[in-house]
């Protein structure tokens, strides 16, 4: 009995993530349009005040990482980035309770050519969980959710997970 009360709590600590999404397609960029694009400029047009100074450049970088798997065509389009809310976990939270990562924004693909809106997406995600494998899971949260938010685009414009 003692042995399963110390296992059970073991296996608390250690628990792990869970991603949630509950995003919206307000225009869907069409298969034709996906098939041939790439993802040219990345434009952050906003972010909250919370970011550290450093936010744009990751920005760029986990977002290009993540388009350029995905966006393999060769009509480049701009994607414009409005973030709405970036929030990371507190690993102690996370350990004891249970935390999350979230990141609200709106992306807006451009035909840089004509300046017309091709596609447009509210992106919603969250990372979270609890326990030590949380905890460390859930460090680098400007990372980890511009990641997310270059793979929900992904799925939804490109039809990829990226």
């Amino acid at each position: 009995m003692k042995n399963a009360i110390l296992v059970s709590m073991a296996a608390l600590g250690l628990s792990g993530c869970v991603t949630y999404s509950s995003s919206d397609t307000i225009v869907a960029l069409s298969s034709e349009r996906a098939a041939a694009a790439s993802i040219g400029d990345i434009v952050l047009i906003d972010a909250p005040d919370t970011v550290s100074a450093d936010f744009p450049a990751i920005f760029q970088r986990e977002v290009r990482e993540r388009m350029s798997a995905c966006a393999l065509g060769t009509v480049p389009l701009r994607m414009e980035v409005k973030i709405l809310e970036l929030e990371g976990s507190n690993a102690a939270t996370a350990y004891f309770v249970g935390d999350s990562n979230v990141i609200r924004a709106q992306v807006v693909l451009i035909d840089p050519t004509t300046s017309q809106k091709v596609g447009d997406y509210d992106v919603s995600r969250s990372i979270g969980g609890g326990g030590l494998f949380a905890a460390i899971g859930l460090a680098q949260a400007e990372e980890q959710m511009s990641e997310a938010l270059a793979t929900d685009i992904c799925e939804r414009a490109f039809g990829q997970g990226g």
